[in-house]
Order: C-alpha cells, then structure tokens, then sequence
C-alpha cells in the first residue's frame, strides 16, 4: 500500500476568497464547469447540515444536460485568526500563551511552534518542552485542537486542561499521520488550556500542568501546526444525484477537513481527511486535492458529500465520470508467470531488472516442474472466479466483462491498448519492492487501463511464517489446489488495486480479498481445519468490509461493486 502524502497546513483563510451567499444557485464557466455557492450565510449554521438538508447540486451529474464538474464555494464557521509563534517559556497553565478565544470575539486561531526550544528543551534542563495555550469557552460548545498538517517528522500530541490543572481530554494519533486532534464539549463556561507536547516513551505530558520543568524528558521534538477552536460544529451537506455505476469525487485544496459520502438512506459509504494523489492514475478525471474522497454509485439516486471538521472558507472540487471501460473499451488482464525483464519504477521499485518466474519457486512448496502447468490452471480459474463470475452473478453490474490472458497460453500483449499485467514472481531483492502484492495505483473507474501489478513469490514460499502457503501444508493437502488458490486470491487482490478498490481491514471477522495484513489463512481460504489443500477449504471473494485503518478511510468499501464496474462492458 502505497503512503499517504503529506499534507501541508491545517485551513485557509485569507487564501481563499470569501463567500457570498447571494447570486444563482449555479453558473457554468466557459469551461462548461459548474459553479455554486454555499446557500448558508458565512456567520451561520444549520442550513444544509444534514442529509434531510442537504443542498441540492441538480445541474450536476452525467445525465442528459448535467455537467460533469463542479466547484462549490462554501464556508465551515468560524474563520481561523492567523498568530504568531508564542514566546517562551509558555510550558504551564500559569504561563500559557493568549489565543484570545472567548474574549475579544474570536472564536479560533492558528498558530505555529517548535517542540525542544525553550529552558527545558534540548538547550535546557532538557525535562520536555510543553506549549500551553489559554482559551476561554461557553458551556455546550466544542472545544477543537489538532496539529493535524503538521511536519510528518513531528509526533505531537494534544491535550485540554482545565483550570484546576485535570486533565480533561487527550489525543496522540487520532489527526493525520503522527498528529493529535482532539475534540472536548465544554460542561461549563470558563477558562481551558490546550497543550501540545511530543510524543515520549515515558509520559506525554507533565506531572504539574503548573510547572513547566516537570516533564519527564525523552520527548519526541521538531516544528509544528496547530488549529484550536472553540465554537458550533458546522457540518455543510450537498445532494449530488448518481447514476448506478457513475464515478464520483471530491476533493479540497485545505486540510484539516473531512469529506463524507452518504447513500441515499443516509449510511457512510466513505469517509476521508486524507489525499490519494499519490494512489490515483494520472489519467483519472477525479479531482484530488489535500483531502479527498472517491466512491461508484451502485445504484441510482441522490447522495450526499458532506464537509466537515473544519473552519473557515473551502472551495470543494467535484468530480463524476461513467467508468473507463465503459468509456474506453474492453480490459485485457495477461498474466505473467514467465518472470524476465520487468520495470517495477511504476510500482515505486528499483528499475528494470530480472525477477524469476513461477517455475524457480515450485520446489520450495514441494511441487515439481511437471505440476506448473496445473498450478496456472488453477491460478487462472480462481482469478476468472474473482473477476469476471462473481462480479457479473453477484455484484450490482452483469455487464462485467475482463479479457484474461496467460503466458503458457497466449502471446504477451502488454504494451497495447487495454492490456494491463500481474506478473507471478519475483523476490524483494531483484525488485526492490518490500511487499508481496504491488499495484500500479488504486484507480476507482479504471481509468488507466494499461498498468502493472506484481504478486512476489519470496515470502508465500518459505519454509514457516505466518505469509508462507507452507504455513498451511502438510501430506494431507493437495498441494497444487492449495497454492494455485492462494496465488489466484494475491492476484485477484492486485487487480481490485487496479480496479479501484483500497485495502480492508484484515484483522476484523470479515474475510474479503482486499484485506490487507493481518489474518492470511483466512486471505489464502485456509479451512476450519487449518490446513491447506483440504475440501474444507473457502472461496474468498470481494464483498463488503471496514477500510483498514493504514488507509486513513472510514466507513464500508464494496470492493465488488468496485471491481464490476472498473472491469464493466464497454458501451
């Protein structure tokens, strides 16, 4: 799975332009884009803050007349005040920096800092460099604070004190990446204090909140961001009407914020405050941006993506597409178990180099050169399983449709239109990937339908461990259905990733395709009896699972309505 970027700074404010709530509900740019502004006054709340409220976008979409882009221009109250870097030494409730929260009529500010400086920093006692920041809130509102954007170097984590010095909330990894974000509703109005410190190995925060040198030392030190608020939640929720089978996303320029897709009865199907630039194809028409989110409608109807957990103004992107075969034509998958010359820099690996093929691993699962031919059947049929069948029986689209070609049978076609590889073998060294299961991108519509993917042989192939089909084979087991099985579940995996389907949660009691580390008897179809090879073993196939938490998504994927409409009919 490939990282998830970096984002840079928690919201904008005077960046973007400010809002106006007057004029037409949408314009057309002479890009033929669409452009709407937020029907909810700047200083408000409440319009549009639910899926029964949600403002309706009705010239959007991919039917007769709609457009199939659109920017919204909307705000999440209140707008961030930009500060200074507070002075030291600012380590404890008595000298905690002014935010001005609460008391001159702001509601949240920005501000930036350095963990390790100050008299008990690197420079100093060396105890642990606290920043305490003093706000003051009215019962019923929510406290937020989030060094969500900070430096991905800087493991921060935040806090919220009372006056008294208790310990009220905290928050360690709960932003993106290393950064905190915590939210407290207030029980009464008075004065808080928000604190941001390092991530440590012996405490996170100081044994006096009102002594700055009681920090334990050993905390982790670097620059950071950090967003406090103290103000209503604002929730602003748009109606977008999806065709079954239409690509759709969001996207935003700020961070800091969250992007929800409900379905039409209300339940979230995708949530994300995270970017998938670097997951997504050049050739898909989705917006990304710093946080985005994409999802395919299996059904017909008004959805809704909401903006969330953040302050101030943002211009949402939107985005929607029928998908790519449909668009494009028909999707060739060739399998590749001959090895050779493979460039894996698409797959982030090391260039152009020689991986073995399948036949050089046979003998370490205790298979001969005569049983190759019989274990690409078997890998064959249980991809044609996986992506053509099931999809066209069981998901929302019986037009899925996948031409698959193999290197026993069939002359190598990659390179031509349509076709994209799974290459079959390979080790980390001749690579230079680290992982089994390598995709090219996660592309929700397949749009870029000429790509790579690697399924490695090195660890499904030793001799013990918990990745090793010999894990799950003893004189019991038929051998050959076993490992064809368990290679044509990687496989198939590879091909969702093409398919636009992201990694679930492999550590939960839902067994789908997609999961990712965690429960690999169960990915491979290991039987009750724990043994490979034997008729209890199960048919694994995508269905519906929780995201793994690895991919900063939330919510349930249908990673078979993703791949039947990624591998969908040509029109």
């Amino acid at each position: 799975m490939n990282p998830r970027i970096r984002r840079t700074l928690l919201a904008a404010s005077a960046a973007v332009v400010a809002v106006s709530v007057a004029g037409p509900a949408a314009s057309a740019t002479g890009t033929g884009e669409l452009r709407y502004t937020e029907n909810e006054a700047a200083t408000a709340a409440g319009h549009n803050d639910s899926t029964g409220s949600a403002q309706r976008l009705q010239a959007f979409g991919t039917g007769w007349g709609q457009k199939k882009a659109a920017t919204v221009n909307g705000t999440l109250s209140p707008a961030p005040v930009a500060l200074p870097e507070a002075a030291e030494d600012n380590g404890s409730i008595p000298l905690a920096s002014a935010t001005g929260i609460g008391t001159n009529g702001r509601a949240a500010i920005t501000t930036t800092g350095q963990l390790g400086d100050g008299p008990h920093g690197g420079l100093g006692d060396r105890t642990g460099d606290f920043d305490f920041f003093k706000v003051t809130g009215t019962a019923g509102r929510t406290l937020t604070a989030t060094t969500d954007g900070s430096s991905a170097g800087t493991n921060t984590v935040v806090g919220v004190y009372s006056a008294a010095g208790q310990l009220l909330a905290s928050d360690d990894d709960g932003g993106f990446g290393l950064q905190g974000k915590v939210t407290y509703k207030l029980p009464s109005s008075g004065d808080y204090y928000v604190v941001v410190a390092g991530k440590s190995a012996i405490a996170d925060f100081p044994a006096d909140p009102n002594n700055s040198g009681s920090g334990p030392g050993d905390p982790d030190t670097g620059a950071y961001q950090v967003l406090i608020a103290v103000a209503p939640v604002d929730k602003d929720f748009y109606g977008v009407h999806l065709a079954k089978g239409d690509v759709f996303g969001g996207s935003l320029a700020t961070s800091g914020s969250r992007l929800t897709v409900r379905t039409p009865n209300g339940a979230t199907a995708i949530s994300s405050d995270v970017s998938t630039a670097d997951r997504r194809p050049a050739a898909s028409p989705l917006p990304t941006g710093l946080v985005d989110v994409s999802y395919v409608a299996p059904q017909s109807g008004w959805y809704t993506i909401a903006v969330t957990d953040g302050f101030g103004p943002y211009e949402l992107q939107l985005g929607v597409s029928r998908p790519g075969t449909e668009l494009n034509g028909q999707q060739t998958i060739f399998l590749d178990f001959d090895g050779g010359q493979i460039d894996t820099a698409p797959l982030g690996g090391a260039g152009v180099g020689e991986l073995s093929g399948l036949s050089a691993y046979l003998g370490n699962w205790g298979l001969t050169a005569a049983d190759e031919s019989a274990v690409i059947s078997k890998v064959v049929a249980t991809v044609n399983e996986n992506v053509k069948t099931d999809p066209q029986h069981k998901g929302s689209n019986p037009n899925t449709t996948v031409k698959l070609r193999n290197s026993r049978d069939d002359a190598d076609t990659f390179g031509s239109a349509g076709v994209s590889r799974v290459v079959v073998g390979g080790q980390f060294d001749q690579s230079g990937l680290g992982q089994i299961g390598s995709a090219q991108s996660i592309d929700p519509g397949n749009f870029a339908r000429e790509e790579t993917a690697l399924v490695q042989l090195d660890l499904v192939s030793l001799p013990e461990g918990a990745f090793s089909f010999n894990q799950y084979l003893t004189e019991r087991s038929n051998r050959v259905a076993f490992v064809g099985q368990a290679l044509g579940n990687l496989v198939s995996r590879e091909i969702g990733h093409l398919a636009g389907a992201n990694d679930t949660d492999g550590e939960n009691a839902v067994v789908d395709l997609m999961d990712a580390d965690g429960n690999f008897a169960a990915l491979y179809g290991v039987g009750a009896d724990g043994i490979g090879g034997t008729r209890d073993d199960k048919d694994v196939d995508f269905g519906k699972d929780a995201f793994s938490p690895a991919t900063g998504l939330t919510g349930t994927q249908d990673s078979l309505n993703l791949v039947a409409w990624g591998l969908t009919k040509p029109c």
